[in-house]
């Protein structure tokens, strides 16, 4: 039994999968690991840029439920305190994702090297483990080569020794690039950051209907 969203559910998810990479981002810099089931949902809409629609984007939703709890906690002044971290790293990733749409040569030679090379992960041949770390690895690649030149970047802070281990730093960079695809999806249905001050209930709201339908899903 499959669950239908409106346009605006969907931004809604869409931003939530932001976050969702955000809150990563934020565990591999502080402990240096992160569930790779919860990394591949997230990476996974990164090489899907001719999509025939969200839904096919993102096809379970359900796997992105810890970015819809931590966006809509943080909401209210006690989550926004105890997500801050993750909430900058959101912000941070809207504010890349502006920059890159006034960068139409970038954006150009994103989609080309994302075509070029696919996914290796989902391709279902090999060690998952060793097929998520080459993906990492070269979407990382691609963040140097590319996001890391706009003038507007993103300090990731946490445990020194995690930031230096070169696989933990390839996996926050390639969550930074899959957070910015998501968030372009997030702006190309309408999504604004003035939105997240100024329809802060209807979000939230929003964001527990679509939790309640999920468990409903799930449940039968």
């Amino acid at each position: 039994m499959s669950v239908e969203f409106s346009d605006w559910e969907y931004r809604n998810i869409a931003l939530a999968v932001v976050t969702q990479c955000a809150v990563l981002v934020h565990e591999l810099a502080t402990k240096g690991r992160a569930s790779s089931a919860r990394m591949h949902a997230c990476l996974t809409p990164v090489y899907q840029l001719d999509a025939d629609s969200v839904a096919s984007l993102y096809p379970r939703p359900a796997d992105f439920s810890e970015g819809m709890q931590v966006l809509q906690n943080s909401f209210d002044s006690k989550g926004l305190r105890e997500h801050a971290e993750v909430v900058r790293y959101l912000l941070g990733m809207l504010v890349l994702q502006q920059h890159l749409s006034r960068a139409p040569a970038m954006l150009s030679e994103i989609a080309a090297r994302l075509r070029d090379f696919g996914p290796e992960y989902t391709s279902g041949l090999g060690d998952p483990e060793l097929l998520m770390k080459a993906d990492c690895s070269r979407l990382a690649r691609l963040y140097q080569d590319t996001i890391s030149r706009l003038s507007f970047r993103i300090h990731v802070a946490g445990n020194p020794e995690h930031l230096r281990n070169q696989e933990v730093a390839e996996q926050i960079r390639a969550l930074l690039l899959a957070g910015i695809r998501s968030a372009v999806l997030w702006q190309q249905l309408g999504g604004r950051r003035w939105h997240l001050f100024v329809y802060k209930k209807r979000i939230r709201d929003t964001l527990s209907d679509i939790r309640r339908k999920l468990i409903s899903v799930s449940t039968h």
